[in-house]
């Protein structure tokens, strides 16, 4: 009965780690748990593959190389990010997850970490610092910045204090990006659309953070767009 109960035991514990969300921390400020194999699209019908991840300071493309050390890609002739089975567009210097698409129009959510929250405990004598502030990283230490060796990272990567990442969806429409909410998506309609615009929303019951309310937000500009 003892050894029954000892497994039972043990089994709960492996079935509570197992389904432990992953969590990004300062020692491990990253979109994913770990480097996931990718390709970058480029212009001229290139690519280029690696395992790749999403630093959450400012969204910026990280990659390995053969000597397990991390480094940055920008943006240039950049058109596409997979990582796993996610893809990616760069929009205003940004990294976007393509949730869908409708006549070339798309609907994107952005995973944004919340620095300032961290930084509002680091000021002097518990004074907060302002966003110009956060931007200097002497009061906090940031994985993956001043560490490019994988492996250190690994040593230290569940020692980190959480970092909480909210989703922001946008829609980008004939190129331009805007926030997904009922004011900027009114600014993309025509005339007739505006007129019908109140009475769509009400019908469908939109809520601006589901994404299948977005995507019908989303049929609806491309047919009453400007």
């Amino acid at each position: 009965m003892k050894k029954l109960c000892s497994l039972f035991v043990l089994l709960c514990a492996v079935l509570t780690v197992s389904a432990q969300k992953f969590e990004p921390n300062t020692k491990w400020p990253y979109l994913y748990e770990d480097f996931t194999q990718g390709t970058i699209f480029f212009n001229g019908n290139k690519k280029s593959e690696a395992k790749l991840n999403i630093h959450l300071w400012g969204n910026k493309l990280h990659y390995l190389k053969g000597d397990n050390k991390i480094y940055q890609s920008d943006d240039r002739d950049v058109i596409r990010v997979e990582i796993g089975s996610d893809a990616f567009i760069y929009s205003d210097h940004q990294l976007m997850k393509i949730l869908s698409a409708d006549n070339n129009n798309l609907l994107v959510v952005q995973d944004k970490a919340d620095f300032d929250a961290l930084f509002a405990n680091t000021g002097a004598y518990g004074a907060s610092l302002n966003s110009s502030a956060a931007r200097d990283l002497s009061s906090l230490e940031l994985g993956g910045l001043d560490t490019p060796e994988l492996g250190l990272l690994l040593q230290e990567r569940h020692d980190g204090r959480a970092i909480d990442v909210k989703q922001v969806y946008f829609f980008i429409v004939d190129g331009k990006q805007v926030e997904a909410n009922k004011k900027e998506v009114e600014k993309l309609l025509s005339d007739n659309g505006k007129k019908d615009w109140k009475a769509f929303q009400k019908d469908n019951k939109i809520k601006w953070k589901n994404e299948e309310s977005l995507l019908k937000v989303l049929s609806f500009i491309n047919a009453n767009k400007k």
